[in-house]
């Protein structure tokens, strides 16, 4: 057992303790290593600062620490003193607590070495582990002391009583604690508790944010189903009722309206079949329910309305799409009845997937021309009244993209047009995730007017300003980084200069060139990683592109699943691409491939998805945190950017603001092909300025090319690492 001299400078304290002489039972042998494990984890806990001393620092409150230290060290060492002194326990119990009493603290090390466990809940989580060993050796229920711990602090602890009369009961405590704190994953884990009291509260609280997972279960051939049934929770049932039509799905996202009696789910399935009359119905039912939420309330329907919504859009989408060579009235047919709101929606859900010419043309034909040509009179502002304002900022940061903004705010009386975009620029601090503040740098970088670009600056400067002073760190953060993004944005037209300038404003690496020798792998080679899927875009695609591989240069091998292509000149580069195999032989083929370059232990350090944005998911599960040069081609919304530098963080990403073309996809992929052969470091504004200069004359493809956005302007991408280096720093 331990010893320690403990030195409390508060009086609750201040009484040291020579622990382990005071036994009346020496230690036999076959127990000593338990109490040896035991000490190991209590010197490991008071080492965590550094320090290997006797002192357990979790906070800079020195009582919390002084808590702390006496419940880990102390307390710990009174129990293994108790348990050797009491002679009713046997040599299986007294193992049985000793080894309890390690789980608990080499549980409590690790999860606090993750940051999965407040630190500060060790002297709860002590005192519950004695208080259930007191109830377990008189054969009481363990069940009643899990209620103050939470799931982490409880869960591997009740794991050492599982012949205790309340252990059943203490499991299904601590997994309701989980349950709640992970809703959205929850459902797949509930089967083995269906007997539990408390599963029923926990599947409607399922219900009430995410009704389309209580709906998939309800439907099931499985017990689930049953439990389900059983529920007698109104907004279960209204789901089981919803689950009984052969429309369920797209039914589902009516619930608030089904709930209070203004539909039935008979009126609701003719509509549901008709695919314009079911999105006219999706866009009346988003706009109320925006009305509800302005109004402080919880629609139940809103995220399923969306994620239908949005599928049902890029169908619409996609159609004009892939008829952009089309005749305006042949191209846009397909639309040509739809309000200006329905309209609306048409774009702030294609932000990933619209072409350029599909959102606005000289024709005055595109989405966003027909929106304004058909609101009567009019007016923007009108408009966004009319949808609640429902992800206006999502719509100003496209029209900033696609060159309508000035356009949009022209549509409305300058006092509204201002109040707008101080709207716009206001309560970034507010928001779950950093999305809102990405629009906000993306769409300064595309805004030409300056007037309102000198508008914004003293918006962004105000916001500071507001919670700098209401000391909201996380808001602070955010408008700094604007205010400097777009002081440094203003000072100089030279992107070199400026991409300088932002690197060392924000203290990051090199944002205008990737080094060569950064994409090097330990055996001198550049690898790259290029994805295709097997629809017939991606089938093309794939075709296209070997072209781009001349024998005399290059040698090229395939197997079942990929190609491997290797440089026969200049620096050796190897390229693997995945064969664009029929869906879903395709993810197969991405899969061997991501199996085979872990298993070689061959890290790319250039990743390029060939695809529709419906692909990318698949693309961003596979990406290594070796990537410095990542492609997205139209993928570059904000979600996607943030997925790519949580896992490589000095990531350059090329990004489109409308769907990708091989027609421009692989002039850069040549071009960046010829940089890495040459041993060059990728210098992004020389090859901008190279690949504009091809583009000039190319009248197909120039507009294209317009909207790809290169890594040093990418200003959403350097805001993400900028406030990833500020909070990195703040934590130190």
């Amino acid at each position: 057992m331990r010893r320690f001299l403990l030195f409390f400078a508060l009086a609750v304290f201040a009484a040291s303790s020579l622990m382990a002489q005071s036994s009346h039972h020496p230690i036999p042998i076959s127990r000593q290593g338990f109490h040896d494990n035991i000490d190991k984890e209590q010197a490991a806990a008071a080492k965590f600062d550094g320090k290997a001393d006797d002192f357990v620092k979790v906070s800079d409150d020195q009582t919390t620490n002084l808590q702390v230290t006496n419940a880990l060290l102390k307390e710990v060492d009174n129990m293994q003193q108790e348990i050797e002194d009491n002679d009713a326990l046997d040599h299986r119990l007294k193992v049985k607590y000793l080894s309890g009493i390690y789980i608990m603290l080499k549980d409590y090390n690790t999860k606090r070495a993750r940051h999965k466990i407040d630190p500060e809940e060790a002297p709860a989580m002590v005192t519950a582990f004695r208080d259930m060993m007191h109830a377990d050796i008189k054969g009481q229920s363990i069940a009643p002391f899990v209620k103050n711990l939470s799931f982490d602090g409880a869960e591997r602890m009740i794991e050492s009583f599982q012949d205790n009369p309340g252990y059943k009961d203490a499991k299904g405590e601590v997994f309701a604690k989980y349950a709640y704190g992970n809703l959205e994953t929850i459902m797949p884990k509930l089967s083995e508790y269906l007997d539990f009291p408390g599963t029923d509260s926990i599947v409607a609280a399922v219900a009430r944010k995410y009704p389309n997972q209580v709906l998939t279960y309800a439907t099931s051939y499985t017990p689930m189903a049953n439990a389900i049934k059983r529920n007698q929770d109104p907004i279960v049932q209204q789901i089981v009722r919803i689950g009984q039509s052969p429309q369920s799905t797209k039914i589902l996202p009516f619930l608030d309206e089904l709930l209070a009696g203004t539909t039935t789910v008979e009126k609701l399935e003719p509509i549901v079949s008709n695919d314009y009359q079911y999105y006219k119905q999706m866009v009346k039912s988003t706009i109320a329910l925006q009305k509800l939420k302005s109004e402080g309330k919880t629609p139940y329907g809103l995220k399923a309305m969306m994620e239908n919504m949005l599928a049902k859009s890029l169908l619409y989408i996609r159609e004009v799409n892939d008829l952009h060579e089309e005749s305006a009235p042949v191209r846009f047919a397909i639309v040509k009845n739809f309000t200006p709101e329905e309209l609306y929606y048409l774009i702030i859900n294609g932000q990933e997937e619209l072409y350029t010419s599909s959102y606005t043309n000289h024709n005055n034909a595109g989405l966003y021309d027909q929106m304004m040509l058909r609101m009567k009179p009019p007016r923007g502002d009108s408009l966004l009244v009319m949808v609640n304002f429902d992800r206006f900022k999502k719509f100003i940061a496209m029209a900033a993209g696609f060159n309508t903004l000035d356009n949009f705010l022209k549509s409305m009386a300058p006092e509204n047009s201002n109040y707008l975009m101080q709207k716009y620029v206001q309560n970034l601090e507010k928001t779950e995730d950093l999305e809102d503040a990405v629009d906000v740098a993306n769409s300064f970088g595309s805004i030409r007017d300056e007037q309102l670009l000198d508008f914004l600056r003293a918006e962004v400067k105000k916001n500071l300003a507001y919670v700098s002073r209401h000391k909201d760190k996380r808001g602070t953060v955010i408008y700094q980084l604007l205010s400097s993004l777009f002081e440094t944005e203003s000072k100089t037209e030279n992107d070199s200069s400026k991409a300088t300038d932002m690197a060392s404003k924000f203290q990051l690496p090199p944002i205008n060139f990737v080094a060569y020798n950064g994409l090097e792998s330990d055996s001198g080679k550049v690898f790259q990683q290029v994805f295709f899927y097997g629809d017939k875009d991606g089938q093309e695609s794939f075709s296209s592109f070997m072209t781009n591989f001349p024998s005399s240069e290059w040698r090229v091998t395939k197997n079942k699943y990929w190609a491997t292509i290797s440089s026969l000149k200049g620096k050796p580069t190897v390229i693997y691409a995945n064969l664009p195999i029929d869906e879903p032989g395709d993810k197969e083929a991405i899969a061997k491939l991501s199996d085979y370059l872990d298993e070689n232990d061959i890290h790319p350090s250039i990743f390029i998805h060939r695809g529709h944005s419906y692909h990318i998911n698949t693309t961003l599960e596979n990406l290594q945190s070796s990537a410095k040069i990542v492609m997205l081609g139209s993928c570059g919304g904000y979600h996607n950017l943030a997925t790519v530098l949580e896992k490589s963080p000095e990531a350059h990403i090329i990004s489109s603001k409308q769907v990708g073309t091989r027609f421009v996809n692989e002039p850069i992929i040549h071009t960046l092909e010829d940089q890495v052969r040459a041993g060059k470091n990728v210098d992004w504004v020389q090859m901008w300025a190279a690949l504009t200069k091809r583009f000039a004359g190319d009248a197909r493809n120039k507009e294209l090319f317009s909207d790809y956005v290169p890594p040093h302007k990418n200003l959403g991408a350097i805001f993400i690492k900028a406030y990833k280096q500020v909070m990195k720093d703040e934590k130190k």
